[in-house]
């Protein structure tokens, strides 16, 4: 079974629609089409809008549009198919519908010059027979072609004067005309005649809605038989194409048809709502939604139409059904009846089976049976089974032999009409060789038949059996003799030479000598045998009006044999009396040529003086001529002169564009060189620093513990050492007592200081005092000497800032110079303008050089240069807005879930995955990571004041608190994974994935909020400087360089999640063609019923990742729309796998999979070539440039499951 495909096709506006301002109203999206009504007052879009899908949407509106349908479009998905039909054994049949004047008769039969479906269909049947033929395929053609008007059969192929004919039905063959032509046709020029024939034939007239209206159905079948061995087994089948042009509905206020018009078009919507009917009602005869067939009748005999197309519609054929429709706002009604209709037509089932011939069927059956009866005689000896196989046997080779005879029969037949040119014309049968011939002239009552000798390439002998050489042509008769003429046929020249005394007339003239045979001549040989001379060759040219055709032969081919006897007889009677005529004749001849000379010669003296005055004026016309040559000449002579200055001057435009191109370059790799070096320096330097401020850190402290130590052994003395004063002791206690609580400020810690370097006491103490100030001495140089290596080191960084800031600004003077060089190229384009405005100039002055008398050859001016310089950036979204967002499912779900076994895609991420069933938990945890964050913020405050081992504690407990939310962002991805799986509840799963989004969020902050604070170069002054644009788009190497760690640090903080996204659902790694960037290495069946379509893996191996995404062939031909329009003929070069109409099987599916990996490959090595194009910078080619390149290398989240977006 198979149903009607239906396929919709717009044609453009036509004239009478333009001058009607007719508006737009029909949309074409894939193969969805639709259509508005403008005039409609509702603000309703149901109402408004309606949207229809076929098979196939054709836009054939604008021949500019890219998704122009053009009439190779259309034969390729409808007429390639119809062919397959017809070898395969199945009938086709292709029927146009649709309003008058939509485009139905342009599109199945087309112009000369932009064939339709009908002549291109009839081409490719023959060329593929052709093909056919060189296996041993034998093949038989035959066409018909009828017109149904006004109700009425007409067969086109025998004119319009032939009798309207019948429709009859045969029990098994179904609905036939009787009496209609069938023409055998055994080349493609013979079925274009046909057409040519019947379209010449066929019934047309003006309307207002059509200048050439097709005032009637049109029918062209073509009868294809083919008969061969397959496998040793004969094989023939019989196939029916019935290729149908309607007439147009139309409506008789639009067309203002009345009288015959008007009577037309009553037949015409009589049959089109008759198929209408039928076709609504083989809708409704579909299985009913109780799996019960609906008992409808279908009223074929209703119209002549339906009743031929009976089997084309829901019957034993794959039937095509294009709806032609109009665009404008004023064709709205019909229109939309139309698509209503085609609609329909798309539930219409057709029951194909193949047209096997019954002898070739039984013939297999009995081979089949034959060869179970051998596999059984092996188990069992049976005496009655030995008899029925040979029974069998002999009955197959009986019938096989028979066959085999038929069809050597058919085609001895064919090939001796093919020799004479014989084929069949209406009701009579045409005698067209190819070869000159003689056609005997014979009116014998008695003679049956047509005698004709073909003439051979060289000479061909005419004599009687009497001759000593065998004669070419043997007759008998009076006057002929053994030997009697000759005809010599070389290089397509026909020779008659008679031999001496042989009676040979030519044309009513006796022949002494040799003559040419032309077209149509008339040989007479002795007394008794009239020839006919034809030369095809000769007679096409003639056709043609290449030759003119001697009007003196005409009386003579409308003679009759008898006529013609007789008229030889009385030449040959009367041959003395015109001897003497003839000297009367030409002694009156002579006389009238004397008065004849006489006139010639006043003719000729009066022609002498028109010659003078012709010479006069031809002299001065030569005058002319010189003035003007001279003048062209100096003109020529000023263009070159001018030519050669805007050619040298465009050499020194071009030379200094491209010297000040390379200077920019080097310059430019100079500045990224020198960058590059004082990054390593600047970066050398701050670890430097680092270590010193840790190192100084650490030497305070040390200072600071000494001091305390000091301090308490003068407290724990004091009785025994002095102090300068009393005032010195109580501030020293204070200070003391003071450190105990709280930590001193760095001016009490001088002042502390000061006090124990001045006290003294006995001679141990003072020993330890003076230890004591003798090591906090050394610390403090210490530290003042790594402050000022600090410092000094300090002072050098913001040194190296400097540079970089004065290398940015002049990577900034360098865009500034390529403006410049952008100022070049506006005064070449002025240039040009100027040559232009110049070489118009003087065209005009050489147009207004020229004569009225006579024009002189213009020199052409050479072609105006014309430069264009284009330039596009293509923006891309954010990575981070599409890995981060998840789609709920559309269906709702029911409220259970489904305790399963870890996904083993999610087991692959290394990463132990729980179910938590308390809600609750995700709440708490929430909120401790909350009170983490506070804490975090709180404590990044001053870095200064903390203590390495802090510092380091700080860190450690960061790293757990960023290690528990990655295991409970895997855990909450594993169960939104789960919920897909089963069924949910759409509010459950929504409430899911806004927790995902919270956790996801508060892992950013805590991760890079502890980073800036802990980065020495989180704050550098320079992150406030403007990242410079790069010079050129065409440098091979990327100005990316010249930016600061900082700006790159601070650009990858943008999508922070994209590692843990790609770690929480890897891909199966397997490695296939590692120097290949992309590569597809097999192909899944998605879907279910008739939704079901293959999807392609497509693995990418770049330089910094690798990574796998699941894309359908949509996706594959929109990426290749669109880059189409970015890259204009570089991408539309590259061979794309083109739709087919059984796409959804495996064989389709495996050539795909090797084209579309050619094609990405292609696709990659073309563009990186183009200096627009993301991936032109040189260098391998890294993922973030391939999705800058197309979002269809951008991964999907849940792109690895079973639900994996494509």
């Amino acid at each position: 079974m198979a149903s009607v495909k239906v396929a919709v096709r717009v044609r453009p506006f036509n004239q009478r629609e333009l001058d009607m301002d007719a508006q737009l109203i029909i949309q074409m999206q894939g193969k969805t089409t639709g259509i508005l009504n403008s005039k409609a007052n509702t603000r309703d879009e149901n109402i408004r809008y309606k949207e229809f899908t076929f098979d196939y949407s054709y836009w054939s509106f604008d021949s500019e549009s890219q998704n122009y349908a053009s009439q190779e479009l259309v034969y390729n998905d409808l007429g390639k198919e119809v062919i397959d039909c017809a070898f395969e054994g199945y009938n086709a049949c292709v029927f146009a519908y649709g309003q008058t004047g939509s485009g139905k008769t342009f599109t199945m039969m087309g112009s000369p010059e932009n064939q339709g479906l009908i002549p291109r269909i009839c081409k490719a049947l023959f060329e593929k027979m052709a093909e056919n033929s060189k296996r041993g395929t034998t093949h038989r053609v035959q066409v018909s072609y009828l017109e149904i008007y006004q109700e009425r059969v007409a067969d086109l192929l025998r004119g319009r004067d032939s009798n309207s004919l019948k429709v009859r039905e045969h029990p098994k063959k179904g609905p036939y005309v009787q009496g209609l032509t069938s023409c055998l046709v055994t080349n493609y020029g013979h079925i274009q005649e046909c057409m040519e024939r019947g379209n010449s034939h066929r019934t047309t007239a003006a309307t207002n809605m059509n200048d050439v209206s097709s005032r009637s159905h049109a029918i062209f079948t073509i009868t294809f038989v083919q008969a061969g061995y397959c496998d040793g087994v004969p094989s023939e089948t019989v196939s029916k194409i019935h290729l149908v042009d309607l007439a147009g509905s139309e409506r008789a206020d639009a067309t203002g048809a009345t009288g015959q018009r008007l009577k037309e078009g009553a037949h015409i919507n009589k049959s089109l709502v008759t198929l209408g009917s039928v076709i609504s009602a083989l809708a409704e005869l579909s299985v009913d939604q109780n799996g019960q067939k609906k008992s409808i009748f279908i009223p074929y005999r209703d119209s002549v139409l339906t009743w031929l197309l009976k089997d084309s519609l829901g019957g034993n054929s794959k039937t095509i059904m294009i709806a032609a429709i109009s665009p404008a706002d004023c064709n709205y009604g019909e229109t939309l009846s139309t698509l209503r209709y085609a609609n329909r037509a798309k539930n219409i089932i057709n029951k194909p089976t193949v047209n096997e011939d019954p002898n070739v069927k039984l013939i297999r059956e009995l081979r089949d049976e034959i060869s179970k009866l051998r596999a059984l005689m092996f188990c069992e000896q049976r005496s009655d089974m030995l008899a029925q196989l040979y029974e069998k046997e002999a009955r197959e080779k009986e019938l096989t032999e028979e066959w085999t005879g038929k069809w050597r029969e058919a085609q001895a037949i064919l090939r001796e009409q093919r020799a004479l040119g014989l084929r069949k014309a209406g009701p009579g049968v045409v005698l067209d060789s190819d070869r000159p011939h003689l056609v005997a002239i014979d009116d014998d009552p008695l003679t049956t038949g047509v005698t004709l000798y073909h003439l051979k390439e060289g000479k061909t002998t005419i004599g009687t059996e009497e001759s000593e050489v065998k004669q070419d042509i043997e007759l008998k008769g009076s006057g002929m003799e053994p030997q009697h003429c000759t005809i010599t046929f070389e290089k397509g020249i026909a020779t008659l030479i008679p031999y001496p005394g042989a009676q040979v007339m030519l044309n009513n003239t006796v022949l002494e000598s040799a003559a040419r045979l032309s077209q149509g001549c008339i040989i007479f040989l002795g007394k008794a045998h009239v020839f006919r001379f034809n030369d095809p060759a000769e007679a096409a040219e003639l056709r043609k009006g290449e030759k003119t055709y001697n009007l003196s032969r005409l009386s003579l081919l409308s003679w009759s044999t008898p006529d013609l006897a007789i008229s030889m007889e009385n030449l040959q009677m009367n041959n003395d009396d015109d001897k003497n005529d003839n000297k009367v004749e030409i002694e009156s001849q002579r006389l009238h040529f004397v008065k004849e000379k006489e006139q010639f010669e006043k003719e000729q003296e009066a022609f002498e003086k028109q010659q003078e005055v012709f010479e006069k004026k031809k002299r001065s016309l030569e005058e002319a001529q010189a003035k003007l040559e001279a003048e062209k000449k100096t003109v020529q002579k000023e263009f070159a002169q001018q030519t050669r200055q805007l050619q040298e001057d465009w050499r020194n435009l071009t030379a200094h564009q491209r010297q000040k191109e390379i200077e920019l370059e080097t310059k430019e790799k100079e500045l990224i060189l020198k960058k590059e070096k004082l990054e390593r320096e600047r970066k050398t330097i701050v670890s430097e620093i680092e270590c010193e401020c840790t190192n100084l850190q650490d030497l305070k402290s040390d200072i600071l513990v000494r001091l305390a130590n000091a301090c308490e052994l003068v407290s724990s003395n004091a009785n025994e050492i002095l102090f300068p004063s009393p005032k010195a002791k109580s501030t020293f206690q204070e200070l003391v007592s003071k450190s105990n609580q709280i930590p001193l400020l760095p001016h009490e810690n001088d002042s502390l200081i000061d006090i124990f370097n001045n006290v003294s006491g006995s001679s141990i103490i003072k020993d330890i005092v003076d230890k004591h100030r003798k090591e906090l001495a050394e610390l403090q140089a210490e530290l003042n000497r790594r402050v000022q290596t600090l410092c000094e080191r300090q002072r050098s960084v913001e040194l190296l800032d400097k540079k970089i800031i004065d290398l940015v600004d002049q990577q900034k003077s360098l865009t500034k110079d390529e403006n410049k060089s952008d100022e070049l190229e506006i005064l070449k384009q002025e240039l040009c303008k100027r040559t232009e405005e110049e070489l118009k100039k003087i065209e005009q002055k050489k147009q207004g050089l020229t004569l009225n008398l006579k024009r002189v050859n213009s020199v052409d001016s050479p072609d105006s240069c014309e430069v264009n310089y284009t330039s596009s950036i293509e923006k891309v979204p954010d990575t981070l807005s599409s890995d981060t967002t998840y789609h709920t499912a559309p269906n709702t779900c029911s409220p259970r879930y489904v305790d399963s076994k870890l996904d083993p895609l999610m087991s692959d991420s290394g990463v132990e995955l729980r179910t938590s069933s308390r809600p609750q938990d995700e709440s708490d945890l929430s909120s401790n990571e909350d009170k983490v964050l506070v804490s975090d913020s709180q404590s990044t405050s001053s870095i200064e004041n903390r203590s390495p081992t802090s510092r380091k504690n700080r860190r450690r407990d960061t790293e757990i608190y960023l290690r528990r939310l990655s295991q409970r962002i895997a855990q909450q991805k594993q169960l939104i994974v789960r919920n897909l799986d089963g069924n949910c509840l759409k509010i459950h799963l929504d409430n899911q994935i806004a927790v995902l989004q919270e956790l996801q969020r508060q892992y950013m902050s805590l991760k890079y909020g502890c980073t800036s604070s802990l980065s020495p170069t989180s704050e550098h002054p320079l992150q406030d400087i403007d990242s410079p644009s790069p010079i050129r788009p065409l440098h091979t190497g990327s100005t990316s360089a010249l930016y600061s760690p900082a700006l790159q640090n601070q650009n990858q903080r943008i999508s922070p999640l994209n590692q843990n996204l790609y770690r929480s659902m890897p891909s199966i790694n397997i490695e296939t063609d590692r120097d290949a960037i992309v590569s597809i290495t097999s192909f899944f069946l998605r879907g279910a019923g008739s939704k079901t379509h293959y999807e392609y893996e497509v693995r990418i191996n770049t330089i910094d990742e690798r990574w796998t995404i699941l894309r359908r062939y949509s996706r594959f031909r929109d990426l290749h729309i669109a880059m189409k329009a970015r890259y204009r003929d570089k991408v539309s070069s590259i061979p794309f796998p083109s739709k087919t109409l059984f796409s959804n099987n495996e064989a389709v599916a495996q050539s795909r999979k090797r084209q579309l990996e050619l094609y990405l490959r292609r696709l990659i090595d073309i563009c990186k070539c183009h200096p627009a194009c993301p991936l032109a910078y040189g260098g391998p080619v890294t993922k973030v440039a391939l999705i800058n390149f197309s979002p269809f290398f951008r991964k999907g989240v849940f792109e690895n499951g079973k639900y994996g977006t494509s």
